[in-house]
């Protein structure tokens, strides 16, 4: 069995590569036809397991996470991207608990950028971030990002209590 990869480390090191090339565009040009190529191996995969095993059988090979971000890349994955960011932010929201009414899905504009309302302050923002972009980022690797837009949290709070003294 191939040892585990992952993705994002991958791709960070393609791009360290392509960055010390003397000639960027050369780099660039092939993994162009490496994508075009892998992704016409993969459609011809996706192809032969729907017909053997019909849907079900594509959708089990999407679950694998290095196999549907592959599919995913090559707009193969059988599920689409909203309801990937969907069960994503639901995976997300059970991870932060008690802070999961802190982040909030806006929607997926046309450039494939995830918006996420926060509203949460302090240092638990960072923590949600980072929980709520890793699992959009893993489920949903064809999207371009995730961009937080702080959330109106409304009036502040009026603290009531008992007043000592006249009035």
């Amino acid at each position: 069995m191939a040892d585990q990869l992952d993705p994002q480390e991958v791709a960070r090191r393609v791009e360290t590569v392509l960055a010390g090339m003397a000639e960027p565009r050369t780099g660039e040009e092939l993994v162009r036809l490496l994508m075009r190529f892998y992704g016409a191996g993969l459609e011809q995969i996706v192809a032969i397991a729907r017909a053997a095993g019909g849907e079900p059988m594509v959708h089990r090979l999407a679950a694998d996470p290095l196999v549907g971000g592959l599919l995913a890349l090559h707009d193969l994955h059988p599920v689409e991207v909203r309801t990937r960011v969907e069960h994503a932010m639901t995976v997300a929201k059970r991870k932060l608990g008690s802070h999961a009414s802190d982040a909030d899905l806006l929607g997926i504009d046309p450039d494939g950028t995830v918006r996420v309302a926060l509203s949460a302050g302090g240092c638990g923002a960072e923590t949600v971030r980072q929980i709520v972009e890793e699992e959009i980022v893993a489920a949903a690797p064809d999207t371009v990002g995730v961009a937080f837009v702080e959330a109106d949290r409304g009036p502040p709070l009026l603290q009531i209590g008992v007043r000592r003294g006249p009035l």
